[in-house]
């Protein structure tokens, strides 16, 4: 009976990992790997048969208990239709919309939600549209579910869709979808009207002049003349920087956003201040750029000009600043720095440029990690292997599997080896690679030369417990070995 029940308990700890990777919380790739695992955990409950898009078993259970379809619970304390609409499972959107109408029917809410500590609420047709920041897929069935749960009462209006679909690619089919609804419902003023809930940035637009403000600075034109065409304001600004919507376009040098922008009625003034220095660095007008910062030294202190060159791996740009006089780890608010830009998004040349100067290799930012866990996380093998050589970050140095500086790291401090992250709390046996034939190398690596597997986190768990979780079950067997031996 023990060993029944705690294979029990092992299902329930894969279902409850599973349904906690949502697409805005966490790895759909590793849910998608644990359930083709353990697809028996389907039968759990209502929460896991909705992720998983088992209709049968949601029909069986709703004509059992229909109050099913309201009840919140699983890991995350959400209804059943929230479960549906952030997962991605392999094979659950088959019946997404059979079961999406048997909630609705049952009496799900249209417009359930969660918060994610963000101003805007995620809501149901949030997590079906999906996209925005790491541009989260879209569900297989979106439009079909869309209509479906608008039909049911949702509102069209989604301050939370708009932001994510306006930082993703140049396209306005959900702003047609959103657009169409809306006028049929009447609700097409909201679009144009400045709400009390901001929806995002520093300056609080309509939906219309929020979304034209991305769609210059991402310079999304197709976009943008959607919004222009009805009814944004031209003469608006950018909802974080401030700036006019043309000064802005001139700054990243969207030439062709700012014709556009004109031919919709932007006024032609004279640049000036600021924004006049910015446009100087823009063009390599050295000459202009030196006078400018003379002239105002506090220009030089600002980080977007450098941030954005090193997005852009714009070289050119960054020679030029540092020549002004720019330090080279001038960061902002969140405490980014170009090296953390450059190393996940930029050419080797350019972080090598950076390093040069006299960047600093290892700082983290304040919310997320350091350079070399930036190259980590957006798959820069190559930028991570200039970075590896001078870093001292053990735990991105063990995802990437870089034995050969880990192994120098420990013959010069020893214990390195089980060095707890500040920020996670946890040894570098809980930051093993995704790989399974990889992470059983690296764990292996790590104790022959003193890792300790008996070393819980933060959370009390044992990296054992936390591979078992991420499906590296050969890896949770040979940490459960050590912890006892």
């Amino acid at each position: 009976m023990s060993s029944l029940n705690e294979q029990q308990r092992e299902l329930r700890e894969i279902a409850d990992e599973v349904l906690c990777h949502a697409i805005f919380k966490g790895d759909h790739q590793l849910a998608a790997r644990l359930y083709e695992r353990s697809p028996g955990i389907a039968k759990l409950d209502m929460f896991t048969a909705v992720a998983a898009g088992d209709l049968q078993e949601v029909r069986r259970r709703l004509a059992a208990d229909r109050a099913a379809a309201t009840r919140v619970g699983g890991p995350l304390n959400w209804p059943p239709i929230l479960y549906l609409t952030y997962m991605r499972l392999p094979g659950s959107a088959a019946y997404s919309v059979e079961i999406a109408r048997a909630l609705l029917e049952s009496g799900a809410d249209a417009n359930a939600s969660w918060n994610d500590d963000w101003s805007n609420r995620f809501a149901a047709i949030t997590g079906v549209i999906a996209l925005g920041e790491g541009v989260k897929p879209t569900h297989e069935r979106a439009d079909e579910l869309v209509d479906l749960l608008i039909e049911h009462g949702a509102d069209p209006v989604d301050s939370q869709t708009f932001y994510n679909m306006s930082i993703v690619d140049d396209d306005t089919h959900w702003l047609d979808v959103l657009w169409r609804h809306s006028e049929r419902l009447k609700l097409t003023a909201q679009w144009r009207e400045v709400s009390a809930q901001r929806i995002g940035g520093h300056k609080n637009l309509s939906p219309l002049n929020f979304m034209l403000s991305l769609a210059v600075s991402y310079n999304h034109p197709r976009r943008a003349e959607w919004l222009l065409t009805h009814g944004a304001d031209a003469n608006s600004l950018q909802a974080y920087s401030g700036r006019r919507l043309r000064e802005d376009a001139l700054v990243y040098g969207y030439q062709s956003m700012v014709e556009l922008l004109v031919r919709h009625g932007a006024h032609e003034l004279p640049l000036e201040g600021e924004v006049a220095f910015q446009v100087a660095v823009r063009n390599i007008d050295r000459d202009a750029a030196k006078r400018l910062a003379q002239s105002n030294p506090e220009y030089l202190q600002r980080a977007e000009n450098m941030l954005t060159a090193a997005r852009e791996g714009r070289i050119d740009i960054v020679k030029l600043l540092l020549d002004l006089g720019v330090d080279v780890d001038v960061q902002n608010s969140d405490e980014v720095r170009a090296l953390n830009i450059a190393a996940g998004f930029a050419s080797t040349e350019l972080v090598q440029l950076l390093i040069k100067h006299g960047a600093d290799v290892d700082r983290p930012t304040k919310n997320y990690g350091s350079p070399l866990g930036f190259a980590a996380h957006f798959g820069r093998r190559d930028n991570a292997a200039v970075l590896a050589p001078l870093s001292r970050d053990v735990h991105n140095l063990v995802y990437l599997g870089m034995q050969d500086r880990l192994r120098e790291l420990f013959v010069l401090d020893p214990s390195l080896v089980n060095w707890i992250h500040p920020r996670g709390g946890n040894t570098p046996l809980f930051s093993l690679p995704d790989n399974e034939s990889a992470a059983l190398e690296m764990a292996q690596f790590l104790i022959e030369h003193g890792a300790d597997a008996r070393l819980t986190g933060k959370e009390g768990e044992t990296p054992a417990d936390v591979a078992r979780k991420r499906g590296l079950n050969a890896v949770a067997a040979l940490l459960s070995q050590e912890q006892v031996s």
